[in-house]
């Protein structure tokens, strides 16, 4: 057994990271360059930087940002490219994002560019802003998804917010002396699209660093987002006469990033992908026979003292037992189908069955940018792989099956594909697998989701009996989610994967997994307690 696609939290991680630098790019830590009058900057482009960033010590992309005034406006663009390795394959992430803003700092339009998937077809995401409320929409393949979001603070009420110059502009009037603090509300539509997060800013003393064997000096500038989902803290050294960044890094988890102004040349430079799956799995204290296992017991504890909190989703298969401080037991039941359909037979989704699932399914058969069932090219697989089956688990089987076979090129060489570019492409690993699986489930009426988390693995290069990250697909089937694998494959899951998260793939999904397997990435010890095979409970 392999694990196609345990690369998916190295991509999520890559694409939160750029986002959180775009917030400390057109923070109050900006690469300002030349001091600047924030009431006045000149016509034409008055900021053009470039960084190298670096992850694990090796350079892995850059980024580059432009500001420029045209007339009473002000446009910000911003644009990084990354590498990220599994083992010898590497995989590109280009994340653009550009703001328009008003002279005094009000928010009226911005575009975000996402290249995870196809190259030809990213997904844009394209907002206006009315008052307290911005008009979002997302596209792909000519094809759009349009939202409305009020912007609420972490008080619950509309509030004005900033964005790249107005962030910009409010810390050149602060100032950088230190012992400055302040906190402002901005939008940031890659960490979260539906709502304002903080940007929390207290400016400390000069400290020296070192880059590129060269002696450093800049100011030190801590920043951290406050979101619903989480805290990130970032700190940055600036040059205190103009704003200019010349460092910055922001650490998740067990894995930091750095980035650091260069010209130019040196930032497009050679730059070598980040191994980030083999040293990030998560070893177990024992072989674990997965065919043969009905329940399996385990201990999740923070490695080396590390301070993590386990938040894990409960399901049919997943179930918390007991917590001492950090330490968390896990049971994981390997979910008995036959028993299942036997209910099924005598109740209704309206009348859910133990363990069950929400009264409103609603959100779950939904489309949205990355599982968009309005895409005919979707529908017409999906019709042609549920092949009219009704009955709810032997549909989901069908069409577990049928995406195991339909993605010929299980290759790791592909981003965040939606469920669209997979249809066209058939290519891609665990999280390919994960989204078309959950498409067709959804446009034939049957309720999906994906799980993130761990799956276990016997052997993956050198190494054996580890778990590594993996994600896989989950049907509403008579009131319950069950489990469904068609990367490694499995319609009947074996209890050797833990879920960290549960998702609709609503827009905000990416970052609201990314927050909860970067918590734990690098930082997580992982025992099997117990051990019972299906003859252990009298099945085979």
């Amino acid at each position: 057994m392999n694990l196609p696609g345990s690369k998916l939290t190295g991509r999520m991680y890559l694409a939160l990271a750029a986002a959180l630098m775009f917030s400390l790019v057109t923070s109050p830590i900006a690469l300002a360059g030349d001091r600047i009058d924030p009431k006045n900057p000149p016509q034409g482009m008055f900021i053009d930087e470039w960084a190298e960033v670096l992850m694990q010590g090796s350079k892995v992309g850059y980024g580059h940002t432009t500001v420029t005034r045209h007339g009473d406006q002000i446009r910000t663009a911003t644009a990084m490219k990354m590498k990220l390795a599994r083992a010898s394959i590497s995989v590109s992430i280009e994340v653009q994002q550009s703001t328009v803003e008003t002279l005094a700092g009000e928010a009226l339009e911005f575009e975000s560019v996402m290249l995870m998937g196809d190259p030809n077809n990213p997904v844009r995401t394209k907002g206006v802003f009315d008052g307290h409320t911005v008009h979002c929409t997302s596209s792909q393949f000519g094809m759009e998804n349009k939202q409305s979001y009020e912007l609420k603070g972490p008080d619950g009420k509309p509030h004005p917010c900033v964005m790249a110059w107005g962030l910009l502009r409010e810390a050149l009037l602060r100032g950088f002396e230190p012992g400055t603090q302040y906190t402002l509300l901005t939008f940031s539509p890659e960490v979260r699209v539906d709502g304002l997060v903080e940007a929390v800013t207290k400016i400390g003393q000069d400290e020296t660093f070192q880059h590129r064997g060269k002696p450093m000096k800049g100011r030190r500038v801590e920043l951290s987002i406050v979101t619903p989902l989480g805290k990130v803290d970032t700190t940055s050294w600036i040059d205190p006469s103009d704003g200019s960044t010349l460092r910055s890094t922001v650490a998740m988890g067990g894995i930091s990033m750095e980035m650091y102004r260069v010209d130019q040349a040196t930032a497009v430079a050679d730059f070598v992908p980040a191994e980030l799956f083999m040293s990030n799995t998560v070893p177990v204290n024992k072989p674990i026979a997965y065919k043969e296992a009905r329940q399996i017991t385990y201990r999740l504890s923070p490695k080396d003292g590390a301070a993590v909190k386990f938040d894990l989703p409960e399901t049919p298969m997943q179930k918390v037992v007991a917590r001492e401080g950090d330490t968390v037991t896990l049971q994981l039941t390997r979910v008995d189908q036959k028993a299942l359909a036997e209910l099924g037979a005598k109740t209704t989704a309206s009348a859910p069955a133990p363990g069950g699932a929400p009264a409103d399914a609603a959100e779950f058969l939904e489309s949205n940018i990355l599982i968009n069932t309005k895409d005919p090219q979707l529908i017409e697989l999906a019709k042609k792989a549920g092949g009219g089956e009704k009955d709810p688990l032997r549909l989901a089987d069908k069409l577990r099956v049928f995406v195991t076979d339909y993605i010929d090129a299980k290759g790791l060489d592909v981003g965040f594909a939606t469920a669209g570019e997979v249809c066209r492409s058939k290519k891609g690993d665990c999280s390919e697998h994960a989204v078309l699986l959950a498409a067709l489930g959804r446009v034939n009426g049957l309720p999906s989701r994906v799980a993130v988390g761990l799956a276990y693995v016997p052997l993956f290069g050198n190494q054996q009996n580890i778990f590594g990250f993996h994600m896989w697909t989950q049907f509403l089937v008579h009131g319950a989610w069950v489990d469904f694998d068609a990367a490694i494959p499995e319609s009947d899951c074996s209890p050797t994967r833990i879920a960290f998260d549960v998702s609709s793939l609503r827009e905000t999904a990416l970052v609201e997994m990314s927050f909860k397997l970067m918590e734990v990435f690098g930082r997580l010890k992982l025992d099997v307690v117990e051990f019972k095979s299906l003859s252990d409970f009298g099945t085979r």
